[in-house]
């Protein structure tokens, strides 16, 4: 994030979030955490970067800026869903953003005469950021409205994979089961009581399996009847 704070964003410039982001490796600085890689969720280095890619493409879609460029998740996390009070709240499905390097980026356009100065704040203890744009007013505003989370997808069944790297007995969870579904989100730009633009985001979300890892020869493992609200849960033994 401190890669942005104090950027100028010049008038007419098409802003993009992998070009200012670099080389994303070890020796440039970024650290692992996880990522979405196939149909995993692994670790990865850049993980976290979508924290931030999601923050400015919010604060791109409220100012009233195209949107040149977005991709969506692959599934739906839920974390980017979260109120302050940490509730989930479904308007915000399809208000995300990943970015990649080289492959996926994020791109805004400012396509006002006036410079943009962007303001970026990481609060670590709290695990928030907070992204602002300064710039001149051409008096646009913004509305907005979502479908919400529509043709919905249960996740598939768990997957339980044998670590020879854990211990007998262990049993960890590596990926939590999310249904899928679309969301169309459908923004209005208006200045002076005109309308600028209008654009929609569609976001189509994949349903997302539970994926379980356990050590050999774990006993109850896999289960032969996974419990949905706790997959990970060997079978009872006959003492149990």
């Amino acid at each position: 994030a401190a890669r942005f704070h104090g950027y100028l964003v010049a008038p007419g410039e098409v802003f993009s979030m992998a070009q200012v982001l670099g080389d994303v490796s070890l020796d440039n600085g970024y650290a692992e955490s996880l990522i979405i890689y196939g149909d995993r969720t692994i670790r990865g280095v850049g993980g976290g970067v979508c924290q931030v890619s999601t923050t400015l493409f919010r604060t791109a879609f409220f100012g009233g800026y195209p949107i040149v460029e977005r991709h969506p998740h692959a599934y739906r996390v839920l974390y980017y869903e979260q109120t302050a009070s940490g509730r989930i709240d479904p308007r915000w499905a399809g208000m995300d953003a990943t970015v990649y390097v080289p492959l996926v980026d994020f791109k805004f356009k400012n396509d006002t005469p006036y410079w943009i100065l962007m303001d970026v704040e990481v609060n670590a203890p709290h695990r928030y950021i907070t992204w602002r744009f300064y710039s001149t007013s051409d008096g646009r505003t913004v509305y907005w409205d979502t479908t919400g989370l529509q043709d919905r997808e249960d996740p598939p069944p768990p997957q339980y994979i044998e670590n020879p790297e854990l211990p007998k007995g262990v049993v960890r969870q590596v990926d939590w089961a999310v249904e899928g579904g679309k969301v169309r989100v459908i923004r209005e730009v208006y200045r002076d009581g005109e309308l600028l633009y209008r654009d929609v985001f569609f976001t189509h979300y994949r349903p997302w399996r539970a994926v379980c890892e356990y050590g050999p020869d774990t006993p109850g493992m896999p289960p032969e009847d996974p419990d949905p609200n706790d997959p990970c849960r060997p079978d009872p033994g006959p003492d149990d």
